[in-house]
């Protein structure tokens, strides 16, 4: 027993000889084991998790010196405070998959990583789109790159709007008029997400940049005007006041039940309305003095002190046109591309109006207080619903906490 333990003992030593800081080597001709890189994300539709088990693998399999895995930390609502615990207890990964207006208090924070030379070095660069390159640059600096984008349209039943003779609403008083015919009992003409949060301000900043202000005009004319719009639509019987409750994918659950004839809505609910068989439209969110909207769509940062070369190693994987046309396939996401999302287009016409307004929408980071703004219009939106505050009263207050 003495001399098998022994030997073991000198299996043990001859092991821990052959160990270097990157993994374990018997010998000179063996491969050094990988450096492991790890991703978050709030992705969780089974499409978004094939989407990202695929980018993953594919990136694991095109090189030999990183490997990497990804975690779902999500929902959505619950994702920064995750990754707020993640940094009080540092506990970050290296990236991490998140809601393009969360970078700026990031960058703040001091917990992105600048990537500006790596950036730079990334192939056909000026493809990206412009409103989304602005997400991910603070200052003259990058801290990450676009993963996908998208924007809200006007979703509709077409067999509804067939039955009823109804004309696809083009601008605020065609949409008004086709909401209150297509409303009868057990449906409304028209929802929208109202909950509190982020998508609700990013579904009413679409009208109040459609009546005219600017972000950095929150407040006025413009921005009255579309609450009144709000208002009036919620209290002519129209839009139902639970919408202050229904999240962008409530309100599609409540567009596939048959209990409204229209949305806003974006295209990460197309494939719910596939699956379950509606015969739906999608055209150009109605305009009122003008058709502007807000980009949305996720970025991927690179966490600071963490692997930066693993992680630009994995930016430009995703950057190349293949990688991302798949993996955008998969997860039913417009690529931030335009090169991309032309070849994406072929597979699916149906994200053609997504890509026409892709030109005609703004970046929310490219307005600094955008995180005080999105608050104010959450509240107030909850408000005007609700019917505890005025049009007039709202954006008052939202002129006032802009100012300070």
């Amino acid at each position: 027993m003495k001399g098998i333990r022994s030997m073991v003992l000198v299996f043990c030593a001859l092991c821990l000889a052959g160990c270097s800081a990157e993994g374990i080597r018997v010998e000179d001709g063996e491969k050094k084991e990988r450096e492991e890189l790890v991703l978050w994300s709030y992705y969780e539709t089974e499409k978004q998790r094939t989407s990202m088990d695929e980018l993953t693998d594919g990136f694991n399999a095109s090189q030999e010196q990183y490997h990497l895995t990804w975690e779902y930390h999500g929902p959505v609502t619950e994702f920064s405070k995750r990754l707020a615990i993640g940094i009080t207890q540092n506990q970050l990964p290296d990236m991490v998959i998140i809601d393009n207006p969360d970078m700026p208090s990031y960058v703040s924070m001091d917990k992105l990583e600048d990537i500006t030379e790596a950036v730079k070095e990334i192939e056909d660069l000026d493809q990206y789109f412009p409103n989304a390159m602005e997400s991910v640059e603070y200052e003259g600096r990058y801290y990450g790159l676009p993963f996908c984008c998208n924007n809200v349209a006007l979703i509709y039943n077409k067999d509804i709007l067939e039955q009823k003779k109804i004309a696809v609403p083009e601008n605020w008083e065609q949409l008004e008029t086709a909401a209150g015919s297509l409303t009868e009992e057990g449906r409304y003409g028209f929802a929208m997400s109202a909950v509190s949060g982020e998508q609700s301000a990013f579904q009413f900043a679409s009208f109040m940049l459609s009546a005219g202000d600017e972000l950095d005009q929150a407040g006025g004319e413009g921005t009255k005007r579309a609450f009144q719009f709000i208002q009036n639509m919620v209290e002519q019987g129209m839009m139902s006041r639970e919408c202050v409750n229904w999240s962008q994918n409530d309100v599609a659950r409540t567009f596939i039940a048959g209990e409204c004839a229209m949305m806003e809505n974006g295209p990460w609910v197309f494939p719910a309305l596939d699956d379950a068989g509606i015969n739906y439209g999608v055209a150009a969110f109605p305009g009122d003095q003008r058709y502007m909207g807000v980009r949305g769509g996720e970025n991927i940062a690179v966490l600071k002190g963490k692997n930066k070369e693993g992680s630009v190693a994995f930016l430009k994987y995703y950057s190349q046109i293949d990688t991302m046309l798949n993996a955008n396939l998969r997860a039913n996401s417009l690529p931030p591309r335009k090169d991309v999302a032309k070849l994406f287009l072929k597979a699916k016409p149906e994200y053609g109006i997504i890509l026409e307004q892709m030109e005609n929408c703004i970046s929310r980071t490219s307005f600094k207080n955008w995180s005080v703004l999105s608050e104010q219009l959450s509240e107030g939106q909850y408000e005007i619903i609700t019917g505890v505050s005025t049009p007039e009263d709202v954006c008052s207050r939202i002129q006032e906490a802009l100012k300070q």
